[in-house]
């Protein structure tokens, strides 16, 4: 609990969480084969800026900055998907491929 205090909210899973590296290789070793896999997929037409899916984000991203950006790259999303179950207007859904 001390470390949330120093550091900030999900300290666990951003410094000490052992699956961390194999999420962030394996999703970029993905991207550098070019496989199919789970992805993302802003709408930046369709937001309105509520910030609805930030705050649902249990990683903490910006995840409403990065839907207005036009890409959902970030090393320490782990797909929880809260994002797009959140977002009334659809500006993040899923998509399967490359």
């Amino acid at each position: 609990m001390a470390l949330s205090f120093v550091v900030g909210r999900r300290a666990f899973c951003h410094y000490i969480c052992w699956m961390a590296p194999f999420l962030v290789l394996g999703t970029k070793l993905r991207d550098r084969l070019r496989l199919p896999g789970l992805r993302l997929r802003p709408k930046p037409e369709q937001c309105t800026n509520c910030g609805t899916c930030t705050r649902n984000c249990p990683m903490s991203l910006e995840v409403n900055a990065m839907v207005r950006r036009g890409s959902m790259k970030d090393s320490e999303c782990i797909l929880c998907g809260r994002c797009v179950d959140g977002c009334a207007k659809q500006a993040v859904t899923y998509r399967f491929g490359r």
